[in-house]
């Protein structure tokens, strides 16, 4: 429901997805995708076009011109791709911190977190922004969306909260499942 400006808590996961960018110049142009992060099975088929669209739009909302260079990527870490853990946003702004360095972009973090944002829109189509910005920041947040720019806050917990966190090893569609809860709330 933060969707529709209900106030949540988020919690940040320990585990991670890493970015590797090489961008060239010359013969060829482009954009070349290695995925090496663990995940369920058929996530990665299942995922690769909306992937793919999350890809180009953090690359085009960081001017990133693939058609006068290639782009290769290489995604990694140990967050095991699976729906419901963040995957998409952790994938998102792994690639926003990468090209920062690669090109390199005077990215701060909310403006990693706003390219996250909008990578998340590939997958998602309207995303709450909760899933970046936890992506992006971290820790332990209070996220809120609102009219304007969304309304998060770090919260000071004194010792790890620890969390059992099962998955059925289904793969959805988040955009899928944010249209049945817009559906049920109209």
């Amino acid at each position: 429901f933060v969707v529709y400006k209900v106030p949540a808590l988020v919690g940040a996961v320990s585990d991670y997805t890493d970015c590797e960018c090489e961008i060239t110049s010359g013969n060829s142009s482009g954009v070349t995708v290695v995925d090496h992060r663990p995940a369920v099975a058929n996530y990665k088929d299942k995922k690769r076009e909306e992937g793919q669209e999350a890809i180009n739009l953090v690359l085009k909302h960081l001017n990133v011109d693939t058609n006068a260079q290639h782009v290769k990527l290489v995604f990694g870490g140990n967050l095991t791709c699976v729906s419901g853990i963040g995957a998409s946003a952790a994938q998102v702004v792994a690639l926003a911190r990468a090209l920062k360095y690669e090109v390199p972009i005077p990215l701060t973090e909310d403006e990693v977190n706003a390219a996250g944002y909008e990578g998340e829109k590939g997958y998602h189509g309207t995303p709450s922004g909760i899933d970046n910005t936890a992506a992006t920041f971290g820790g332990l947040l209070r996220f809120q969306r609102t009219d304007g720019a969304p309304i998060f806050v770090k919260k000071q917990i004194s010792n790890p909260i620890r969390i059992v966190y099962a998955s059925t090893g289904i793969t959805a569609s988040t955009t899928t499942v944010v249209s049945d809860v817009r559906a049920k709330k109209e």
